[in-house]
């Protein structure tokens, strides 16, 4: 074996190797979040259930200041957290209905294709070739523009396309409506494609802080107590 063909075999065992302690991290937090959180679960509903018991606050008080922490957190987009997700291939091999001119429609198109979403499959993860997007496991990742970060700006072509995903290798945009209006007329949907390809998901970062406790007490404030104990 030569001196490259030893250093490339060693960097994608060096690789696997890693992306196989990213899995083990990534199961043991999991295991670890998910216990914590049943016993969080059982705190929380215990203790719910002596404040009513004993008449220290009301179910509708409760209620007021759950709606006033989503609705923050909603402002903060921090309710709508994407789950991991890995694509299911069908056991078909689903192949495009027609061949595309590419290079004839960049000029139109500017590569919109590459702008469209999707997550990667298990074996597309463990040959650790493409890159998915740290903030959405496990989608193909994207760049600023809104582009797969595998796009080649100089000729609009793909730097992985020997190894493209699964998702790319069986994609036809001459049946996508989202693309073209009209295929053969060269009629681009532009209205779908600037509302949904417009750029990418942000990945969102968190204050210390959980929710504004302010706000929590100026309803209480505004509330008629409704906890005095009858004589």
């Amino acid at each position: 074996m030569s001196a490259l063909s030893k250093t490339a075999t060693d960097q994608t065992a060096l690789k696997l190797t890693q992306l196989e302690r990213g899995y083990k991290f990534s199961h043991s937090v999991i295991g670890e979040s998910m216990l914590r959180t049943s016993e969080l679960q059982v705190l929380l509903h215990g203790l719910i259930d002596t404040l009513l018991a004993k008449g220290i606050t009301t179910e509708a008080e409760l209620f007021t200041a759950m709606q006033i922490v989503r609705d923050e957190l909603a402002k903060r987009d921090e309710l709508d957290w994407q789950r991991a997700m890995i694509r299911k291939d069908a056991t078909e091999d689903n192949k495009p209905v027609a061949e595309v001119d590419c290079k004839g429609r960049l000029h139109l198109c500017k590569s919109a294709c590459c702008k469209l979403d999707f997550a990667l499959s298990v074996l597309e993860l463990e040959a650790a070739e493409i890159k998915w997007d740290l903030g959405r496991p496990y989608f193909i990742r994207h760049d600023s523009g809104g582009y797969c970060t595998h796009l080649d700006w100089a000729t609009g072509g793909c730097t992985v396309y020997e190894k493209r995903p699964g998702v790319c290798r069986n994609y036809s945009c001459s049946k996508d409506e989202r693309i073209w209006l009209d295929f053969d007329n060269m009629k681009l949907n532009h209205e779908w494609i600037d509302a949904n390809l417009s750029g990418i998901s942000e990945l969102v970062l968190t204050d210390v802080f959980m929710h504004d406790r302010t706000q929590l007490q100026a309803a209480a404030e505004q509330e008629p107590s409704t906890n005095e104990v009858s004589p």
